[in-house]
C-alpha cells in the first residue's frame, strides 16, 4: 500500500482569466470528429498575456466556409486556404476572449488582421514558427544508378 500520510497541502494561485480583444498565438492544431460525427479542426490558441491554451472548433459544417475566412483573416501569416496545420503552429493572430456559462475562457469569434492593428503586442510564450519542406518527384528515369 501506498504512503499516503507524507502528503501535505500545497496552495494554488488563481490565475487572473483574460478577457477582451486581445492577440494570441496558435500552439497545437489537430484534426477530431464532432460528438455528431462531423469533421473538425481543433485549435488551440495562448491569449496575450496568459498561460492559459484556449481551444476553437473549426467543424465541417453549414458554416465551415464562414468561420475558416474568419479564421484565416485573423491569421494571415497562414495564407488562405493552407491546410497545412504544422505551418499554423507560432502564428500570431487576434480574438475576443470570453468567458463561456461554465466561467471558461472561449473565442467569440476572431479579428481580422485589419482590425486588430491597434492592439498591444502579444506578451507571453510563442512556439517557434514551423516551417513544411515539400519534396518534387523526379520524373526522369533516365539516369538510373542501377541496371533493370
Amino acid at each position: 500500500m501506498g504512503n499516503w500520510s507524507k502528503y501535505t497541502r500545497e496552495e494554488r494561485e488563481e490565475v487572473a482569466k483574460v478577457t477582451g480583444k486581445l492577440r494570441c498565438v496558435i500552439v497545437d492544431v489537430e484534426e477530431a470528429v464532432s460528438k455528431s460525427g462531423n469533421n473538425m479542426i481543433v485549435i488551440s490558441v495562448r491569449p496575450s498575456g496568459s498561460p492559459a491554451k484556449v481551444k476553437y472548433w473549426l467543424v465541417d459544417n453549414d458554416y465551415f466556409n464562414r468561420n475558416a475566412t474568419q479564421f484565416f483573416d485573423a491569421f494571415p501569416e497562414i495564407g488562405d486556404g493552407n491546410f497545412s496545420f504544422p505551418t499554423w503552429i507560432g502564428c500570431e493572430g487576434a480574438a475576443n476572449f470570453v468567458l463561456d456559462d461554465n466561467d471558461y475562457l472561449s473565442i467569440k469569434y476572431f479579428i481580422s488582421a485589419d482590425k486588430a492593428a491597434n492592439l498591444p503586442p502579444f506578451e507571453g510564450q510563442k512556439p517557434e514558427r514551423q516551417t513544411v519542406t515539400k519534396f518534387t518527384e523526379d520524373d526522369s528515369d533516365d539516369e538510373l544508378p542501377f541496371d533493370l
